[in-house]
């Protein structure tokens, strides 16, 4: 028989839709080349892809995170950079084929928009080049994302920063944007990929267990070790809950005032073809879950579902209420848990 919490599941996610957020930060175009291995080079010992398909593109970064929270429900608004070359153009068409709003996405002239382009042969990542300008933004270009995002606030259910560290959340901008948040009540998360000063409380700290492992300066192998790493990291970066994702182990789960105790979300045992943007779509899962009402465990349940679905596609994807439902339903009849 399902627990009350598991038959609450579906529940949530047909709560998701309709939701209003906003996604901050680094907004980014994956760039696909696909084709197979004929021969090796003769000018060097690497191997010659013979393209035979077409060339796709497709959100990456902050981008992604929105397209996640579309294909399950929501309503993204988009907050971030591009530079004005035929790269920014693609992303732009591309959030308004989503349904997200670009009003926030702000064109930079002479800085470039950030591309990733992966060659792929024989379902197999060979080689990715990327263009990029790291670089923190102007203040006068972060005062016209933070106007932008405060024009928008009052329509938004929470924020999502999507911070791979491309110069939009610099330490000035995170803590204005964390303070006209505050005042608004809107909750936010954020997926830490570079350590950063907040100066105010987030809703969601997600952390990958290597990165969690780095900020604590311990391994991560057994409960006392997660249990000392959680309460540094909710000490270092006040939140209201934190997961630690690790792989195929799961989640676990911590909140605010009961760092002595955790709980363990165990995933199933996902065919896995490619976990590119998979920690997207746990972003995405996790905060629709949140702001739907559900409890963190129960989050973590369901964006566990969700990064089930998107690691069997190839290439960044993305997870829709009938593939997390398909997946919620094996996981209640007991197959494969």
């Amino acid at each position: 028989m399902a627990s009350r919490s598991s038959s609450r599941l579906p529940i949530l996610v047909r709560r998701f839709r309709g939701r209003r957020l906003g996604v901050v930060g680094d907004l980014m175009l994956d760039h696909f080349i696909r084709g197979s291995v004929t021969r090796t080079s003769p000018e060097a010992p690497v191997p010659v892809v013979r393209v035979d398909q077409p060339e796709t593109f497709h959100l990456g970064g902050a981008g992604n995170v929105a397209a996640n929270l579309a294909a399950l429900g929501a309503r993204p608004a988009v907050f971030a950079v591009v530079g004005q070359d035929p790269a920014g153009d693609i992303l732009r068409r591309a959030l308004k084929e989503l349904g997200a709003g670009r009003n926030g996405v702000v064109r930079l002239p002479g800085r470039p928009t950030t591309v990733k382009t992966r060659i792929i042969a024989d379902h197999q990542h060979v080689v990715r080049a990327d263009w990029e300008e790291s670089s923190p933004l102007p203040p006068s270009v972060e005062r016209r994302l933070l106007g932008a995002f405060q024009r928008q606030a009052g329509r938004l259910e929470g924020v999502v920063l999507s911070d791979y560290d491309k110069g939009v959340i610099t330490e000035n901008f995170l803590g204005e944007l964390l303070r006209v948040c505050a005042a608004r009540e809107l909750p936010v998360f954020l997926d830490l990929k570079k350590p950063r000063r907040l100066k105010g409380e987030l809703a969601l700290l997600l952390v990958n267990q290597r990165r969690a492992e780095e900020v604590a300066g311990l391994g991560l192998g057994n409960d006392k070790s997660l249990q000392l790493a959680g309460r540094h990291l909710m000490a270092r970066f006040p939140c209201r809950t934190l997961i630690i994702t690790r792989g195929p182990q799961g989640m676990v789960v911590f909140e605010k005032g009961d760092t002595q105790s955790f709980a363990s979300v165990r995933t199933r045992p996902w065919e896995v073809f490619d976990v590119t943007g998979a920690g997207d779509t746990v972003m995405a899962a996790l905060t629709l879950a949140l702001v739907s009402g559900a409890t963190p465990r129960e989050a973590a349940t369901l964006a566990n579902y969700a990064a089930g679905v998107v690691v069997g596609k190839l290439g960044t994807a993305v997870c829709t209420p009938a593939e997390l439902w398909a997946n919620l339903k094996v996981g209640r009849t007991g197959k494969g848990d």
